[in-house]
């Protein structure tokens, strides 16, 4: 039983851990009034210039229906577009629109900066300790044979 306590002392923290950074990410798309998750799907557009949709819903791990909504509702209001593949018709990529990927890069370096300056209040003893537990985590969900 105690195990099964620690398995939910993990994901909670995780889940603070997960509402912390999602907070500080919402706040810098609030006059955007961009939830979290779209939030997220900005950054990783950010990051990969253009990604099939499927992929990103990999990265998000949320369904394509509901990444494709999700894409639907932000190009609606023009910060992303689609792009059909030209060597192959049946597949979408997705980016971020020209109009805005200078300001999705400046918010989201902001961010970086952000998390850098919150690692840098950590002791390097501190800092090792969130890396392996991490990894520890991670092992440990491997062996479940789930696609995290």
């Amino acid at each position: 039983m105690e195990e099964a306590n620690k398995g939910f002392q993990v994901i909670k923290l995780l889940k603070q851990v997960k509402n912390v950074v999602s907070r500080n990410m919402c706040s810098q798309f609030k006059e955007l009034n961009l939830t979290g998750t779209q939030s997220m799907l900005i950054g990783i557009l950010a990051h990969n210039q253009k990604i099939k949709i499927s992929d990103l819903s990999s990265k998000l791990g949320l369904s394509n229906s509901t990444v494709s909504g999700i894409i639907d509702r932000l190009e609606s209001r023009g910060l992303v577009k689609r792009i059909r593949s030209q060597e192959d018709r049946r597949v979408v990529y997705v980016c971020v629109s020209d109009k805005y990927m200078e300001e999705a890069q400046k918010r989201f370096k902001q961010i970086d900066r952000e998390f850098e300056a919150i690692m840098n209040k950590a002791t390097p003893e501190e800092l090792d300790t969130i890396i392996k537990g991490l990894s520890t985590l991670k092992t440990v969900v491997s062996r479940q044979n789930v696609n995290y």
